[in-house]
């Protein structure tokens, strides 16, 4: 069994510390490991061309146009059975490589997508279809690390990485949260953190081969969501409540100081980290490009776009200008 560490931290320092030393751990339970550090590669962003998720909807295999490293990621995530995703906070949120990533990946790799293309290629019986490793079982786990000592200066490290796994159906079954690591290699000093990551290590080893029904979270709290295990709540004047991770509703009640939020099985069993989340996302975006492509005025857009062509911009040639003549 395979297991791939990414990093979206600095070579040799905490984040990637913590990483390997999961994989060390997930290695000595007999699984086959390897490592990416992402700041090492040319990913580029989204341009939100679509191009994927268009090849996906006539069966293709939805494969990026962009030209850059991202199928080297995209190869090791192919071919593992587990995932370690580690990365610093910064600014409360994980690395914005990792967000660049996910941006990337979800559209593309999205499994409901992959899904539909696969019936279309084999109901058309020609063409190159999705990769069928896109349907394998995998696990994960998180490593979130911040220089902070207060935990809500990391709130959204943790909750924000399942924009990574959730579009690939990749299953979560341990994270860990490491504060106070400001300085390079400290974490090292930290021997709790150390063998946290070993546990989360072991646990992602432990699961990795198992069907979808046979896995199960083993992190050390269950959160507030029981999908997602993250504690981000989308409240307003009254109920329902909204996971904003998972986009499930359910119930608050307040007594004294104690809150009690429920949310019911049939909620659960639609939430984006389900399959039937995603496939019920999948007929969203598809339906949303049938409805726009049958407008009577789609030839209206080029004359109304006429006034902001241009307009405005700053360009960089100019930028580059004004600051030599300073």
């Amino acid at each position: 069994m395979k297991l791939l560490g990414l990093s979206c931290g600095r070579k040799m320092q905490n984040t990637e510390v913590l990483v390997k030393e999961a994989m060390r751990a997930a290695e000595d339970f007999g699984a086959d490991v390897g490592m990416i550090r992402l700041l090492d590669l040319d990913i580029k962003a989204c341009t939100g061309c679509v191009s994927c998720v268009r090849s996906l909807m006539q069966g293709g295999p939805g494969k990026c146009v962009i030209k850059d490293d991202l199928h080297l990621v995209e190869e090791q995530l192919m071919e593992c059975d587990g995932l370690i995703l580690g990365s610093p906070v910064f600014v409360l949120t994980p690395h914005g490589l990792l967000k660049v990533m996910s941006d990337r990946f979800g559209p593309s790799h999205d499994y409901a997508f992959r899904m539909g293309a696969k019936q279309i290629r084999d109901a058309k019986g020609t063409g190159k279809g999705p990769d069928e490793r896109s349907f394998k079982g995998r696990v994960a786990g998180f490593i979130s690390v911040g220089g902070a000592i207060t935990p809500h200066w990391l709130s959204l490290g943790l909750p924000l990485m399942n924009l990574f796994t959730f579009p690939s159906h990749i299953q979560v079954v341990d994270q860990m949260q490491v504060l106070g690591v400001n300085r390079w290699g400290h974490v090292v000093l930290n021997d709790e953190a150390v063998a946290r990551a070993r546990k989360l290590g072991h646990n992602v080893a432990q699961a990795m081969g198992k069907s979808e029904k046979e896995v199960r979270w083993m992190g050390d709290e269950p959160g507030t969501c029981p999908v997602c295990h993250s504690n981000l709540l989308t409240v307003t004047k009254k109920n329902p409540i909204e996971c904003a991770i998972c986009g499930i509703k359910g119930e608050i009640k307040v007594e004294g100081d104690d809150i009690f939020v429920t949310f019911s099985e049939e909620e659960q069993k639609k939430a984006r980290l389900t399959v039937a989340g995603k496939v019920e996302h999948y007929h969203e975006i598809r339906d949303s490009f049938r409805i726009a492509a049958a407008r009577k005025d789609l030839d209206q857009i080029p004359e109304r776009l006429k006034k902001y062509e241009g307009y405005r911009e700053i360009k960089k040639k100019d930028h580059c200008k004004v600051v030599n003549e300073q």
